[in-house]
């Protein structure tokens, strides 16, 4: 039953995904080809300033998570019900404050940031835009928090599988109609009202919450312990585009947010793997089945190292040509940056490859424990990105990111070694060393072949599917000689069931 659970969150995850990226791709391009590279960079930019107030979440998703494990593990429904209602209390004293915060962004943003649309124009773009985070965000989050530690990650995908789709088709009817973006994001906000409509709704029905049940404080006690593991995730996430914002231009924003929208829905879709893979893990630990953690760590970190490989392989050889591709006929910005595709490209790649370790430690409810690494990553990003930008742009941002992320992933991995896992070192120098090797050769292949050359988005989807076929080959060729005994165990399970 577990194992089919783990199967359907993995599959409805990967279909989001692959959706979004599909909806993410055509969105920004009809954007830019209608309203031109700094409305794309206008919106890109709004939206990171106002994403600073997830900062006062403090980490409570994570610690709201771990919380849930124990007693959803026992059915203690009544301790289910006090965290939940503790944790939407938590959230709805932090949507007051973002309102407040969304309105001081909305007045004061305009002042500082060269554009070409009126000071009450980017107000009212600001709160439209503001609106529909609040409503994705902090209305609907905590039963999003409980569907994921119950393994019912299929829920919540489906969910945001059916918005996604809605919202793109209405988009694309809506600016064909009106090319004004505030109009465009007016509908984006008026469709995810779906989101927690439906996530209360399915709750309501299946879990029978205790409305009356007791706050219990303890269940967030942790949350400034993981403050330091949210701060580094937002620095990740939104810092690069702030950064730009004040040192270079809108334009430049335009140019990042292509690049990191293709390595995002890369990421995106390795990590809703781990994700749904995550919470099986944290219910093993709950049950304290230390025996079962190390070989079930084992297949979860080579699961991720090898689809991460394949697909950021393929994505440094295609990422440039995609570009090229996409933006024909575009000519108010140079889209072109090879430096900084490359870079951008290997610290995504290792974002990915560490979430296994960092899944770990919050699933044990590490969070004291390791919040100095990440809040040490965060400084790391932000004052190399700050130093460098001035003198390389976007390839500077790059850098300090990647930096950034060697350095928390290589903490947390000697962090397990010491305190969780209690394994040997080597298990993790080989993979790197294993998957660095087997995607080079991905790369080096590609350029012989000379399929990363295209004119047009039919030869570039030729070219991918060869490029696919050749690294699911190639890697998989290698892992299986250097990860015999792993890839015989993912074989014969996958044979059983």
């Amino acid at each position: 039953m577990e194992k089919r659970r783990i199967i359907v969150n993995i599959i409805c995850s990967l279909l989001l995904q692959v959706v979004t990226i599909v909806s993410g791709f055509i969105l920004p391009k009809i954007i830019i080809s209608s309203l031109g590279s700094e409305t794309n960079g206008l919106v890109a930019s709004i939206n990171q300033f106002l994403n600073y107030v997830v900062l006062l979440e403090g980490g409570v998703s994570g610690v709201i998570t771990a919380s849930l494990y124990q007693p959803l593990s026992t059915n203690d429904k009544k301790k289910v019900s006090s965290i939940i209602r503790t944790t939407k209390r938590f959230f709805n004293q932090i949507g007051i404050v973002f309102v407040v915060y969304m309105c001081v962004v909305a007045f004061c943003y305009p002042l500082f940031t060269k554009t070409s649309q009126s000071y009450w124009y980017v107000v009212a773009l600001t709160f439209v835009l503001g609106s529909n985070l609040l409503v994705q965000y902090f209305i609907s989050l905590s039963y999003r928090l409980l569907l994921k530690a119950d393994r019912k990650v299929y829920v919540e995908s489906i969910v945001q599988l059916i918005v996604v789709v809605l919202n793109l088709v209405l988009v694309l009817i809506t600016i064909k109609i009106y090319r004004d973006i505030l109009v465009v994001k007016l509908v984006s906000a008026i469709v995810f009202l779906i989101q927690p409509i439906a996530f209360a709704t399915y709750v309501n029905k299946n879990y029978h919450l205790d409305r009356h049940a007791p706050i219990d404080n303890t269940s967030i006690k942790q949350r400034w312990d993981g403050f330091g593991q949210n701060l580094a995730f937002f620095i990740h996430s939104n810092t690069d585009i702030v950064v730009l914002t004040i040192f270079k231009n809108l334009t430049s924003v335009s140019v990042y947010s292509i690049y990191n929208m293709i390595v995002m829905a890369l990421k995106n879709l390795v990590i809703s793997i781990s994700s749904a893979i995550s919470p099986s893990i944290g219910n093993v630990l709950a049950k304290g089945e230390k025996d079962k953690i190390n070989e079930a760590f084992e297949l979860y970190e080579f699961g991720l190292y090898y689809v991460a490989t394949i697909m950021f392989s393929c994505c440094l050889v295609l990422i440039l040509p995609f570009v090229k591709v996409y933006t024909t006929n575009i000519t108010d910005a140079n889209y072109l940056q090879p430096v900084f595709a490359v870079l951008l490209v290997l610290a995504e790649f290792v974002y990915c490859i560490r979430d296994p370790y960092v899944a770990v430690a919050y699933a044990s409810g590490k969070f004291r424990e390791t919040s100095k690494y990440a809040i040490i990553e965060a400084l790391i990003n932000i004052v190399i990105s700050v130093i460098l930008v001035r003198s390389l742009g976007l390839a500077g941002i790059a850098i300090g990111t990647l930096i950034a992320m060697v350095y928390r992933m290589i903490a947390h991995v000697i962090y397990l070694q010491k305190n969780i896992l209690f394994r040997s070192l080597k298990h993790f120098v080989k993979k790197m060393l294993v998957f660095t090797f087997s995607g080079s050769c991905v790369v080096l292949l590609a350029r012989f072949l000379k399929v990363d050359r295209c004119i047009n988005i039919g030869q570039w989807l030729v070219n991918a599917v060869i490029v696919g076929i050749g690294s699911v080959l190639v890697i998989t060729l290698i892992s299986s000689i250097f990860f015999k005994s792993t890839v015989k165990k993912l074989v014969i399970s996958k044979i059983k069931k």
